[in-house]
């Protein structure tokens, strides 16, 4: 029997940037999406973060998520590649983003997404036609 699988975007989506008083920045955990993705593991889904990010971030990711109690299996990082093969090729029944364009794509390829309201009604018309957390 195959392992249920759901991925997610990791920028603005599990984690947003804010910056700090001393002009860096701090990952902060998107609390919704957060609890969102630990229901689904604590219901047997296993969960990986494909992300845009490059490989050398992929530490960054997972040292966030150990501190956040999320227990991914693993971060896929596409380089700014198009993220509709690998979450096909992880066989992922359902995908969280906040980016439209990949939405609409994984979409288009069968698979069942949830945006990131964020408000991105407000300038792009295509958000109305997907269901968010």
């Amino acid at each position: 029997m195959s392992s249920k699988v759901i991925t997610v975007d990791f920028d603005e989506t599990l984690a947003v940037t804010s910056s700090t008083a001393w002009g860096g920045s701090t990952l902060i955990p998107v609390e919704r999406i957060v609890n969102f993705v630990k229901s689904k593991i604590d219901s047997g889904f296993h969960v990986y973060i494909v992300t845009f990010r490059n490989w050398d971030n992929k530490k960054e990711i997972v040292d966030f998520c150990n501190r956040h109690r999320i227990n991914i299996k693993d971060v896929v990082c596409t380089e700014g590649k198009n993220k509709t093969e690998f979450v096909k090729k992880l066989n992922s029944s359902l995908h969280i983003d906040d980016h439209i364009e990949t939405c609409t794509l994984l979409t288009m390829a069968g698979i069942e997404v949830l945006l990131v309201d964020w408000g991105q009604e407000d300038t792009n018309l295509m958000a109305q036609f997907f269901n968010k957390i």
